[in-house]
């Protein structure tokens, strides 16, 4: 069920932003927290980011996720994952233009992953030394480790583009048991594919596509974009409000909420290759809290999460033309936490 997977990637994208100073620090959960609330007196306030030459960001991206599956047929099969990614970016604004557009440089110093896949525990440290063979096991972690790209961002939080990404292919290159010719153009579209799916996604993680209005408290605006899950088009609607403003190391804050909501369309119930099918409603949820410094510009804390079931009943007939009928449940969660260090 890979639309599973892309949807809640895409939807997280969506929810999550980053980018802040290290005097900005703030943890624990955004949610619970206590924070002193300021009355701007109906002051509006504009969320933007900041960028100015020469600054030195550093943040940690949790991506948790939890994956069930089961099929129940003759007999129960089920699988169970979870796993816990942790990353450390390391941020520098090497330019700002004119129109406030920044060009970063960004480098992954660390990444770790703990996983358990049905009973199996996996785990990976970047910065602990390999094998050859876990180093082509690791292959991909380890060639967005410590190898620096650039990237393009606008005010609004805006990835624009990632570029240089040629150091990267080549780290690829290096770690495969037969190591390629490649010619400049076979890297250059490389570099477009492994962009596209995953350096930019993995960026705009870490900036929000802010609004042009200027805001109070209580003010609300909204992000659609359209999805597929299965046979489904979706429809998702996300929902920012400012729930209040605070004060922390004498600059303003805004308290972010966001809440997703879906509508789908498509027809349950068909058939494909010989095997009939027929879907529940799908349940698609999110939710999420922001900590932003408004006077900086900058991200303080981001935590979100999203949840995707899909249950279809399958039928099928098997070689005796006897009819076979099983169940179908994919259930995924995904949580991203954003802290300043």
């Amino acid at each position: 069920m890979k639309n599973v997977y892309l949807l809640v990637l895409l939807i997280s994208i969506l929810l999550i932003t980053s980018c802040s100073k290290k005097e900005e620090k703030y943890s624990g959960d955004i949610s619970k927290a206590k924070l002193e609330s300021i009355d701007l007196k109906g002051e509006k306030v504009s969320l933007r980011y900041k960028f100015e030459k020469g600054d030195k960001l550093k943040y940690k991206l949790t991506a948790i996720t939890s994956t069930f599956e089961s099929i129940q047929a003759d007999s129960l099969m089920q699988s169970k994952s979870n796993q816990t990614t942790t990353y450390i970016f390391d941020i520098e604004v090497l330019d700002v233009d004119d129109d406030k557009t920044a060009e970063l440089s960004l480098n992954i110093s660390s990444l770790k992953i703990n996983a358990d896949i049905n009973g199996q525990k996996i785990t990976f440290d970047s910065n602990v030394k390999l094998t050859p063979e876990e180093q082509q096991k690791y292959f991909e972690y380890l060639s967005i480790h410590n190898t620096p790209y650039r990237a393009r961002v606008s005010e609004k939080g805006e990835v624009i583009e990632v570029s240089r990404l040629d150091k990267i292919i080549d780290k690829m290159n290096s770690l495969q048991p037969q190591k390629q010719n490649l010619t400049a153009e076979q890297k250059s579209q490389f570099a477009k594919n492994l962009g596209d799916a995953l350096i930019k996604p993995i960026t705009q993680l870490l900036f929000r596509e802010l609004p042009k209005k200027s805001l109070a408290k209580d003010s609300t605006w909204q992000k659609n974009y359209p999805g597929q899950l299965s046979i489904f088009k979706i429809d998702n609607t996300i929902t920012y409000k400012v729930e209040d403003f605070f004060k922390i190391n004498n600059d303003k804050a805004a308290k972010l909420s966001a809440n997703l909501s879906c509508t789908w369309t498509g027809n349950k119930k068909g058939e494909d290759n010989g095997i009939k099918y027929n879907f529940n409603d799908p349940k698609i949820s999110g939710s999420g809290n922001i900590l932003f410094n408004i006077d900086k510009g900058i991200l303080i804390k981001a935590e979100t999460e999203t949840s995707v079931e899909i249950v279809a009943t399958l039928e099928v007939r098997d070689e005796t033309q006897k009819l076979r009928k099983a169940v179908r449940k994919d259930y995924t969660l995904n949580k991203n936490i954003i802290e300043l260090l």
